[in-house]
């Protein structure tokens, strides 16, 4: 639930830079940016987008008002078309096992997100786990949260992976709940596509035949690359 709560919480403020300032003059000009200065029938003072700074006193204004920013094209951010938010990525690692029960394992992750804004995106994914000493191989399927902290071509973020996976090497049993986190750095090599580099940690609920026959929380840190497009 606070989960939940935080990530209600994190997409309310980040919708807010989906939207701007419009200033309608009386004589017909209009000017979008973000109002930094307002004082109450006297006048007011916006940063408009091409980061300059202009002053009008109120009897020039006719009206304010709020408006979803326009995208190239003139097309409004809460009008783009699905497939210009939707994100694949594709993600490989290796992870080390720590704890009593970790173990090392190879790790890829195929994802599809739906991505919100520039820092905030929520997605479903499929995967595969390849463990060595076990030599078994589970497929995960989880839900997908990321958050980039930065709207530029190099920024950190923070995803998180919560699901259930089903044991390949045993007809497909159910393997049991899967939880992968991970922190690291994205860094944008095209109009599309992000290159992403991260650490993390990941806890698989599984059968570990090695020590006893039972069910038990094997634990791993591991490193990631993939790409977003």
């Amino acid at each position: 639930m606070l989960l939940s709560f935080s990530l209600f919480i994190t997409v309310v403020s980040f919708g807010q830079n989906n939207y701007q300032d419009i200033v309608y003059l009386k004589n017909g000009d209009t000017i979008r940016g973000v109002i930094i200065e307002h004082v109450p029938n006297k006048s007011i003072k916006i940063k408009t987008e091409d980061k300059g700074v202009l002053v009008y006193q109120m009897d020039e204004v006719e009206k304010l008002t709020k408006e979803p920013i326009q995208a190239e094209g003139g097309i409004s951010s809460g009008e783009l078309d699905l497939k210009s938010i939707y994100r694949g990525i594709i993600e490989l690692g290796y992870q080390i096992g720590v704890g009593d029960y970790g173990t090392n394992r190879l790790k890829l992750d195929l994802i599809n997100s739906y991505q919100i804004n520039s820092y905030f995106s929520l997605g479903f994914g499929i995967g595969l786990r390849y463990y060595f000493e076990e030599e078994e191989a589970l497929i995960p399927f989880f839900a997908y949260f990321r958050s980039n902290f930065m709207d530029n071509k190099t920024s950190p973020y923070f995803s998180l992976g919560i699901g259930y996976s089903l044991d390949a090497s045993r007809d497909f049993e159910g393997g049991g709940f899967i939880l992968n986190s991970t922190i690291g750095i994205s860094f944008k090599i095209s109009e599309r596509a992000v290159m992403n580099v991260g650490i993390g940690y990941e806890m698989q609920k599984m059968e570990i035949d090695y020590f006893y026959a039972g069910s038990e929380n094997s634990g791993a840190i591991g490193a990631n690359i993939g790409i977003s497009f």
